[in-house]
């Protein structure tokens, strides 16, 4: 019996290679709670798959100012028994399962053990009608005895009562290269310089702000790389971020503090109080004169 399980166990670390090696790194081997090398074995490939996903979607270095979208990775369709009924086309691949395998089946049936109690308990809830709608995360088991971990949204339809189970994803909208139809990637260190520079253009405070070539020369890389990286990864030029957040500083200038409008074109970098005002009308709609002063109950002097 106990040759057996570990023939089992080998095999689930065999299917996980080959799962890997065909570029899904989605798939875990499930923990046996032993104390021996196969385990060691499963915790080291589930860990190194782990850290490749991370790597191949640059999970650490998510633009946060890219648009997201939600894709929906697989759904099923439960009858008010909660069996299933109907599914998209991407399951029977998902759990390596033939797809008249998987009809008829109950839910509960195609996941993980540790999801099974916490799936009854929305199912329970849903038959009484206390529940329509959740999010939860859930672990399936597939044919190979290998568990996804994904989050699903639940929801009950109206008026039949049937119930759609949808695992979803985060995922950037795709965005083309703006030289060409061709893919560009940027390293882990690429990545880091711009969001950099991108970190410096928000605090800068300066009254002149350095050139494309300057900025090129501050953090050690070449102006073509740089200006097209950084539109690449933040859809905007490095110029008119720096702009947009100094207007926004003068906004916030002119409504809180008694400071001359020449002064507070100055102090964000104008070198004239006519170019401020354009800038200004063209961003808020109307120049600095529309909006009314007030005085700061503290200093008037500005903490931009």
């Amino acid at each position: 019996m106990h040759q057996e399980i570990n023939q089992q166990r080998v095999k689930n670390i065999n299917e996980m290679l080959l799962e890997m090696a065909a570029g899904n790194f989605f798939y875990r081997i499930p923990r046996t709670g032993n104390d021996d090398e196969l385990e060691v074995l499963t915790v080291l490939i589930n860990w190194l798959a782990q850290e490749i996903k991370e790597g191949v979607f640059h999970l650490g270095y998510i633009n946060p100012h890219a648009a997201y979208h939600y894709v929906v990775q697989t759904t099923l369709l439960l009858d008010l028994d909660f069996t299933i009924m109907d599914f998209s086309s991407d399951i029977p691949n998902l759990l390596g399962s033939e797809p008249n395998k998987i009809l008829g089946q109950d839910f509960d049936k195609i996941l993980a053990p540790e999801s099974v109690q916490v799936w009854r308990i929305i199912a329970d809830k849903m038959q009484q009608g206390a529940l329509h709608y959740t999010t939860l995360p859930l672990i399936f088991l597939t044919s190979d005895k290998l568990i996804i971990d994904t989050f699903c949204s639940v929801s009950k339809l109206f008026p039949s009562g049937l119930v759609i189970v949808s695992s979803f994803k985060a995922a950037p909208v795709e965005q083309k290269n703006i030289i060409g139809q061709e893919k560009v990637t940027y390293n882990e260190l690429d990545v880091q310089l711009i969001q950099a520079v991108y970190d410096y253009v928000l605090e800068y405070n300066g009254a002149s702000f350095p050139t494309l070539q300057e900025l090129a020369r501050i953090f050690g890389t070449n102006e073509n790389k740089l200006k097209v990286g950084f539109r690449y990864l933040f859809k905007t030029s490095i110029y008119q971020l720096y702009n947009n957040q100094r207007l926004e500083r003068s906004l916030h200038l002119i409504q809180h503090t008694k400071i001359p409008l020449k002064n507070i074109a100055l102090l964000i970098g104008f070198s004239t109080h006519s170019s401020f005002s354009r800038a200004f009308k063209i961003k808020y709609g109307c120049p600095p004169t529309h909006f009314e002063r007030k005085s700061s109950s503290k200093s008037d002097n500005p903490v931009l």
